[in-house]
Order: structure tokens, then C-alpha cells, then sequence
């Protein structure tokens, strides 16, 4: 009998790649879901550098998978820039086969202000210097192209507002249900921006996920995968 769940389609945040997101999808695979997920354009060992970075080119590379795997009834779960990837992507291509959005602490304000308080952990000597263990783990993710992953990703952010940014208007067209999730010691991203863009999206609802920070290693995923599959169901 063919498995009548939805197509769950994980997207990985800046910095990331697809192999970070396998503990939560080994959850939802346990619990009979079809699950898929890709590292975008730049990320990860042996890949071919981008022209740049660009929420759209991330954009385009969730549209390929789709239409190469030929999924309908997909439901996005996009981890920090993977939600918002999803969003943009809802936006700005037509015909597109996602019924449901889930973002868990992705970043909606991208002013001045916002992206100068983040551009330090974007500096790779400042990394190497003061969080050597996070130097390591991008390395062991990214291989020697670690530093310019993270010099491609600060110059994206950058210009995420002027290029790619998502307006209200934006988010007002996506009339597909959008559930925002956020971990309760997420320092990244605040409640304040967070409630700004539900009240934006037709079909949006706010969820807040007990003992969890922004990466994904530090929140609570069965709470999460409990909170995902009920709005599923």
C-alpha cells in the first residue's frame, strides 16, 4: 500500500548541509514519513563554488529537487535560512507543490543594525581565534573551503534585504498553512520578529519549543517532531 503521508522536505540553515538535519529526520522516518533533504548550492565538501550566495539561488535549488524527484504534497521543514529558502520559495514560483511550511529560528529581520550584530561569527579569523571548535566543525563539514562559505554567506546577508528580502506583500500571497517555530533560548532571533511575520501570513501559527537554543545540536527534537506532527495530522 503506497504511503499516504506527505513528502517531508528538510532544508539545512546558513552554514550548514543536509547531514545535519538526519537526527530529526530519522525521527519522522521512524514514524513512517517519506523524508528527502539536499545540501544547496556551495555548501559542503567537493561542492562547486555559486557565483554567490543568493536566497534565490538556494531558491532555485529546492525547485530543481522538486521537480527532479516529481513531489507533491510536500511539507517544508527549514531550519533557520532552510525556512526561509522555503518561504521565498512559496512566494516566487508558481504551480509550487509545498502544502506546508514549518521554520524552526529563522531570521525575518535583516536590517543594518540586525546584520552588523551577527557579521562577527561570519569572519573566519575571528572564529579560528575565539571558537576554535566551531572552526573545526565547519572544516569537517565544508573542507578547506570552510572560510569562503562563511565569506559568501556574510555577503549574502548583507544583501539579503536589498536583493531577496521578503515584503509583507510577499507574505501575504503565501496562503498555505506556516507554522513558526522558535526555540525558548534562541538568541538569534526574537518573538518580536517572529509575531511581526505571522501576523503577515494568512495561515500562520507560533509554536515555542521548551529547552532549545538556535542549533539544531541544542534543541529538544522530539519536542519539535511532536509539535510538527500535530499541525501534519
Amino acid at each position: 500500500m503506497e504511503n499516504s503521508k506527505p513528502h517531508l522536505l528538510f532544508l539545512h540553515s546558513a552554514l550548514g548541509t543536509a547531514a545535519d538535519l538526519e537526527p530529526l529526520m530519522s525521527i519522522f522516518r521512524d514514524r513512517g514519513y517519506n523524508t528527502h533533504a539536499f545540501t544547496f548550492s556551495g555548501h559542503g565538501k567537493g561542492a562547486a563554488e555559486p557565483t554567490e550566495f543568493r536566497i534565490d539561488l538556494f531558491a532555485h535549488d529546492l525547485e530543481n529537487y522538486l521537480q527532479k524527484h516529481s513531489l507533491q504534497n510536500v511539507v517544508i521543514i527549514g531550519h533557520s535560512m532552510g525556512g526561509y529558502v522555503g518561504l521565498y520559495h512559496k512566494a516566487n514560483f508558481e504551480d509550487s507543490p509545498v502544502q506546508m511550511i514549518f521554520t524552526y529560528g529563522t531570521k525575518f529581520n535583516w536590517s543594518e543594525a540586525a546584520v552588523l550584530k551577527e557579521l562577527p561569527m561570519m569572519n573566519p579569523e575571528h572564529i579560528q581565534e575565539n571558537f576554535p571548535p566551531f572552526a573545526t566543525q565547519l572544516q569537517n563539514k565544508h573542507g578547506d573551503r570552510w572560510k569562503q562559505v562563511l565569506r559568501s554567506t556574510a555577503h549574502m546577508m548583507q544583501n539579503l534585504e536589498r536583493l531577496d528580502g521578503l515584503s509583507r506583500e510577499d507574505m501575504t500571497d503565501i496562503s498555505i498553512p506556516v507554522i513558526l517555530i522558535l526555540g525558548d533560548h534562541d538568541r538569534m532571533v526574537t518573538t518580536e520578529e517572529t509575531q511581526l511575520t505571522g501576523s503577515w501570513l494568512p495561515h500562520a501559527k507560533l509554536k515555542t519549543i521548551s529547552h532549545s537554543k538556535h542549533e539544531l545540536e541544542r534543541t529538544n527534537l522530539r519536542e519539535m517532531a511532536d509539535a510538527i506532527e500535530a499541525e501534519i495530522i
